[in-house]
């Protein structure tokens, strides 16, 4: 079915279209002067000291479990066996990194408001064998990171942020992804900037960088920054060709960080769009479906106060049905979609849930109510930084609809 109103829909214009073809031109397709200035250019945007550009965001948190449990100096934070907290609420690929590497995964519990790991019942699955927690800015919003903090302090676990779906998000004037020891980002076609695929890893500690340097490209020395201390080291082996860790590849192209210098530069007026649009939607759902909640709205009362002011930057719209709703969720996604607007779950709904994870060792917490209430009474619809008159018609006849109920 076409959809007037997609879940995504293209951000790039004539100055993205030209930036690849002069990577076309230039004849250095993968990993090249592109692919530096971008991480240079996301890092600064961000606030972070290093930016690492991979193939995509799927990818940023394999890196980044596999840097947690394999160092090339000193000791690993993390050792196979080890407990992971993570979302219920998630996608899968902030999860099953930690299945592949032979950590242990322990599904918990959301809070109902920010979509993030719910903290007390993070608290009833702790053991002594917990070591991290996989924390994830849902949606746009970024967690409550002062309650977050404390608790990973309390506990002595290691955070990890999967920011993938929240760039521009901030708590506090500190961006979503400074918090924990490294964040994953994404560059997927749907999310706030695209560069068709590929992700982002940021993080302060420049040991950690030069590690994700060379798990990002086979476990080469050669990109890292200590390259001549392990030259001095091992002076038998060629530099050119010398492994210091059991890496991967996962290399970006030179065309797609070309493009996401592009989308870079655009992406405060982006955001900007997506917050006007979710004051609109904000508006239609209180008017026409009073017993459906707009996960976030909260956030759009608060005073910008520029970039760094931000908590809330819109990937999309989640909604949650009020649990006395006069209809179901299945014929609310009839109605927007009959409408002409598309609709998705709120990400996996309650991953504990999914076969999948018959395939893979886990713990669950005593409750995962909030995600079950997600999963039967939740969805999403996109949220675009550009709407076409006709997409904007569709999402408002399929409010109106609602209003008739």
């Amino acid at each position: 079915m076409k959809f007037s109103y997609p879940l995504a829909a293209t951000t790039f214009g004539a100055e993205e279209i030209e930036a690849a073809k002069a990577v076309l031109d230039s004849n250095q397709f993968t990993m090249g002067e592109c692919v530096k200035r971008f991480e240079a250019e996301f890092a600064a945007w961000v606030g972070a000291k290093h930016a690492l550009m991979v193939n995509s965001g799927s990818s940023s948190n394999l890196l980044m479990v596999d840097a947690m449990i394999r160092r090339s100096k000193g000791n690993a934070p993390w050792k196979k066996g080890d407990e992971v907290l993570v979302p219920a609420l998630a996608w899968p690929t902030t999860v099953w990194p930690l299945v592949q590497l032979g950590l242990v995964p322990v599904y918990v519990d959301v809070d109902p408001k920010t979509l993030a790991i719910d903290l007390e019942s993070a608290r009833s699955a702790l053991t002594p064998k917990t070591k991290g927690m996989f924390l994830i800015h849902v949606l746009g919003q970024c967690a409550d990171m002062a309650a977050t903090l404390a608790f990973c302090r309390d506990h002595g676990i290691s955070l990890l942020e999967d920011n993938c779906e929240s760039l521009g998000a901030n708590f506090d004037g500190t961006a979503a992804g400074n918090f924990g020891v490294m964040a994953s980002y994404s560059c997927y076609y749907s999310h706030h900037i695209s560069t068709m695929e590929g992700g982002m890893i940021t993080t302060n500690d420049s040991e950690l960088f030069d590690d994700l340097r060379s798990l990002r490209a086979h476990g080469w020395v050669r990109d890292r920054g200590d390259k001549t201390e392990w030259e001095a080291k091992y002076p038998e082996l060629d530099p050119r060709f010398m492994f210091v860790l059991p890496g991967y590849n996962v290399r970006p192209l030179e065309i797609s960080a070309a493009m996401g210098s592009v989308q870079l530069r655009k992406l405060d007026a982006m955001l900007d769009s997506r917050e006007k649009l979710a004051s609109e939607v904000a508006g239609w759902t209180k008017q026409f479906a009073p017993w459906m909640t707009l996960i976030g709205a909260e956030h759009l009362a608060a005073k910008d106060g520029g970039r760094r002011g931000r908590r809330h930057s819109w990937m999309t719209f989640p909604f949650r049905l009020d649990a006395n709703a006069p209809i179901k969720v299945a014929k609310v996604k009839e109605i927007f979609e009959t409408n002409g607007v598309d609709t998705r779950p709120v990400i996996a709904g309650n991953l504990a849930r999914h076969p999948a994870n018959l395939h893979a060792e886990t713990r669950t917490a005593n409750s995962l109510a909030n995600c079950d209430a997600l999963l039967e009474r939740g969805f999403m619809i996109g949220c675009h930084p550009l709407v076409d008159p006709k997409g904007r018609a569709a999402l408002e006849s399929a409010f109106r609809a609602l209003g008739k109920i």
